[in-house]
């Protein structure tokens, strides 16, 4: 007789990686195999990587999903400054962040070549960065908007036909 088994599961892409340690290894019997190491690959959903009381982590993966999209779709509107988009995103409901998030999300959207910078003075303080879209982040927005109201009207379709 072995012992009880102890399982860790991890999600990997689309599926579930269970390994359970103090079970047979393939179905072996063999002394040297009888404790080996068993790996479960089980089919996955978004719904079960996120533990039940991780939910309302799910919706900030889901903002920071968005989030530079977001921000694209914003500076395509007009050039803004940093605080200025913290400022916009928070009027939204669910869109809330901070500068510690918004500040090195444009920072790696200048540098992939999808927004541009530049300084402008400011009439209340010192001159401002000044960030504005690119013909790049033009296009990374033009597929993100497709791809999205695409992937929108599927969940829609999946909740309504569930009710």
């Amino acid at each position: 007789m072995h012992e009880p088994s102890a399982t860790t599961c991890f999600s990997f892409s689309a599926s579930i990686v269970c390994l359970s340690v103090g079970e047979p290894l393939l179905g072996k019997t063999s002394p040297t195999a009888s404790h080996g190491l068993r790996i479960q690959l089980r089919p996955s959903t978004m719904h079960r990587m996120v533990r039940a009381e991780d939910r309302t982590g799910l919706i900030a993966q889901m903002r920071r999903g968005a989030l530079e999209y977001c921000v694209l779709a914003l500076l395509a509107t007009r050039e803004r400054y940093g605080f200025e988009l913290v400022q916009n995103l928070a009027e939204v409901d669910g869109m809330v962040i901070t500068e510690g998030t918004i500040y090195p999300l444009l920072t790696r959207l200048r540098k992939d070549g999808e927004v541009d910078t530049f300084w402008r003075e400011s009439s209340s303080g010192p001159p401002r960065r000044y960030y504005r879209i690119t013909p790049l982040g033009t296009a990374a927005l033009k597929g993100f908007r497709s791809e999205w109201t695409r992937f929108r009207s599927a969940v829609d379709q999946l909740l309504e036909s569930a009710r």
